[in-house]
């Protein structure tokens, strides 16, 4: 992938004791799980499920940042007993560029507590990742970009996202290694939706044809019996749905077709909903013992 960065590395475990220059060190004090609201499938900003939360860009009172400030410790987040800091540069950078936090005068916007506890859940995410051994190498990342974005192109992704190019290389790899994950923990993926039927020429709606035909038993899948030429059953989603319509091995209208299509489509709406849901519960499972604490430069 063009102009792509190596995956940054977790950082170290510490100590984190008093921290020069910091003040007020439990400014907010939050289980992640808590925040975990749902799972958007492909979401390039792994933060972006929790934009919003807070309302405020005021963390302590500050309202910008010098450029020495932005090594500076932001937040601390304790897992296992083992405790890691984000900085403020950190948490800009999950969630867009310096260069759009930087304000006319130099100085920089503080970056909202949902950016940090977003930068806190996506490094728990990665590690978790790692330790059940999901390597993703660049052609996973490039083959995700393409997916997600219809484009490999690092440039054109980053600016659609008005992010510097290193850090959305870090969170493209990040958002590739967290469709790895919920693929080898859940029990089943969602297939592709359906395709619709391909529409008709003027005045054929009504029209049985066996393109149609042909189109509606592939869908339905082990609910029509081939040998018979009819359904298997009457009482299934699709035989029931289509109750009101001719079908025969050779021959179906369009109207027929894309009632199919309306029942397909719905059961995988259906799916992936439930697809939703446990990756939902699985992500809260694994936060449940993360606490993250806010902090705040002294005044």
């Amino acid at each position: 992938m063009a102009n792509e960065t190596p995956q940054s590395a977790r950082p170290a475990a510490r100590d984190t004791g008093a921290s020069q220059g910091m003040g007020m060190p439990a400014i907010l004090a939050i289980v992640l799980p808590s925040l975990v609201v749902g799972a958007l499938f492909g979401y390039f900003l792994l933060g972006g499920l929790l934009k919003g939360l807070f309302g405020s860009e005021l963390v302590g009172g500050r309202v910008s940042l010098s450029e020495s400030d932005l090594d500076q410790t932001m937040a601390t987040y304790t897992v296992d007993g083992k405790t890691y800091e984000i900085s403020f540069r950190d948490a800009i950078l999950e969630n867009g560029s310096l260069e759009a936090a930087r304000r006319a005068d130099g100085s920089y916007r503080v970056p909202s507590a949902d950016s940090v506890l977003a930068t806190a859940r996506s490094q728990v995410m990665t590690a978790e990742a790692e330790r059940l051994g999901i390597v993703v190498g660049d052609d996973e990342v490039a083959a995700y970009a393409m997916a997600t974005f219809g484009t490999t192109d690092l440039p054109t992704i980053a600016s659609a996202y008005g992010m510097e190019q290193d850090a959305a290389a870090v969170l493209l790899r990040e958002a590739a290694i967290m469709s790895a994950l919920r693929n080898k923990t859940l029990a089943n993926e969602v297939g592709e939706a359906p395709a619709a039927p391909e529409t008709p020429g003027e005045a054929e709606e009504v029209t049985m044809t066996e393109g149609y035909a042909a189109y509606i038993i592939d869908l339905v899948g082990d609910e029509w019996d081939a040998a018979t030429g009819t359904w298997a059953t009457t009482d299934g989603p699709f035989a029931s749905a289509l109750a009101d319509y001719e079908i025969t091995s050779t021959g179906a209208t369009y109207e027929a077709a894309r009632q199919a299509y309306y029942v397909a489509y719905q059961r995988h709406v259906a799916a992936l909903s439930e697809y939703a849901s446990q990756w939902t519960d699985y992500v809260n499972r694994l936060l449940g013992n993360v606490s993250i604490t806010i902090t705040t430069l002294a005044m």
